[in-house]
């Protein structure tokens, strides 16, 4: 039994040396390989080289390497050597994780090069990077390298630092320079505005958008809220627009904000911008958004409203009796007469406007406003001038007829539809429809309505 185990042992250690020995023998084969590659690439003479490249193979398969460890040998030799392309061609035959590796070591190498101050090799030397990034599966990674690289030449290089953080997906870096562009003031906003806005994200569109509404540049303003869909941003240039008295643009406005709302089902949102529609005097649109939110009876109330304002008397009776308001049906009963007289107003206004020639409106492609033709403008202000008695008389029969009203609510949306009118704000109080203009000093501009 000892004589066995003591055969056995014997027997594994003759295995491990002649294991140890092997080795040894193909690290020494390995060594030489290493060593006659070196030698290679001192060599300036091409055949030379290549015969002892392919000595160099020869030792490292002796030593037991297989083809594809040899590639990465080969490869990262060319590439301590500057020789970009033979790098590329010897990692090509390594194994697919360690190519990929190899490429993206080529790629870097690239990029160096590009930026060793030959401005004229740059275009090509970033291309080729970009091409190994690319094939290493780490084009982003390399964009955000290429991008760093045109950032830390300044101001100069930020517009193509821009492209490869886009392309990199580096949106913190393209916020720092925004954020640069925006400190400088100036013009230098709008740049700002077109990094965020080129970073196509919901975030990056809205703060343009904010940059543009401040400096007052309201069509690029209102396009980039639209881009981010953002329903604040979208409101505010709505308010704008009310503020301007173009009551129909804003109320388009409103809607998309809504249809975002309602998106996100979120009806609290939606009411209140319901009572902010009424705010503005657009209840019609009030009555639609309370709908939205699920809200049938301040809808029919909004509803009840919007036909009080357009004096469709009996329509805003149904409405106001569907919500139990028998007030406001008696208040308009009560005033049917001289509600109905500021009707026959209103409508005879509207045909004024409707019966006034085309003006083309010219449109500021930065600020978003509009002013008429001259030649237009001219047309206009001779047709006002031929209308302007009738204008004039009409105007002071509302604020006569306004006076009569024995409702303050019913004074209040009377107010609403007659303040839609240019010659209404011009020649009276907004607050009290007293006479603030005389005929005398009533100008054809003061009646355009």
């Amino acid at each position: 039994m000892g004589s066995r185990i003591t055969r056995n042992i014997l027997t594994l250690s003759i295995v491990m040396l002649l294991i140890i020995c092997t080795a040894s023998a193909q690290n020494k084969d390995v060594d030489k390989g290493k060593a006659a590659l070196a030698k290679a690439m001192e060599q300036k003479d091409a055949s030379k080289r290549q015969e002892l490249i392919n000595s160099a193979r020869e030792d490292f398969q002796k030593g037991g390497l297989k083809p594809q460890e040899v590639a990465i040998i080969l490869g990262d030799t060319y590439l301590d050597k500057g020789d970009l392309v033979n790098a590329a061609n010897s990692y090509s035959t390594a194994s697919k994780e360690d190519k990929k590796a190899g490429f993206k070591k080529v790629a870097d190498a690239y990029v160096e090069t590009a930026f060793n101050g030959d401005e004229k090799a740059e275009n090509k030397a970033v291309n080729k990077a970009m091409d190994y990034y690319k094939k290493a599966d780490a084009l982003k990674e390399g964009a955000r390298n290429v991008g760093d690289k045109y950032y830390g030449k300044g101001i100069d290089g930020y517009n193509k630092a821009i492209d490869f953080y886009i392309l990199g997906g580096a949106d913190v870096k393209l916020e720092a320079i925004a954020k640069e562009y925006f400190d400088k003031g100036g013009e230098s906003e709008d740049k700002a505005a077109e990094v965020y806005l080129r970073m196509k994200t919901p975030e990056g569109d809205v703060k343009a958008g904010d940059i543009y509404f401040n400096r007052k540049e309201y069509a690029k303003a209102i396009d980039s809220y639209e881009k981010g869909n953002s329903a604040d941003g979208i409101k505010k240039y709505a308010d704008y627009l009310y503020s301007q008295n173009k009551n129909d643009d804003a109320d388009n406005y409103y809607v998309k904000v809504a249809a975002i709302l309602a998106t996100s089902k979120d009806d609290a949102a939606l009411e209140k911008l319901a009572t902010e529609s009424q705010k503005k005097g657009s209840y019609g649109l009030a009555a639609r958004i309370y709908d939205k939110a699920g809200n049938t009876t301040l809808s029919d109330k909004s509803n009840g409203y919007a036909e009080l304002i357009s004096f469709n008397l009996d329509s805003a009776k149904i409405f106001f009796n569907n919500v139990n308001d028998a007030g406001t049906v008696k208040a308009i009963d009560d005033n049917a007469k001289v509600l109905n007289a500021l009707k026959d107003i209103a409508d005879n206004f509207d045909e004024v406007m409707k019966a006034a020639p085309f003006v083309t409106m010219i449109t500021d492609s930065v600020t978003g406003q509009s002013t008429p033709s001259a030649n237009d403008q001219k047309t206009l202000e001779d047709y006002y001038k031929s209308v302007r008695d009738q204008i004039v008389k009409n105007v002071f029969d509302v604020s006569a007829n306004m006076g009569k009203l024995k409702s303050d609510d019913l004074k209040k949306y009377a107010r609403i539809r007659f303040l839609r009118y240019g010659a209404i704000r011009k020649i009276l109080n907004a607050d009290t429809f007293a006479i603030v203009k005389q005929k005398a000093d009533i100008k054809a501009k003061d009646v355009v309505l």
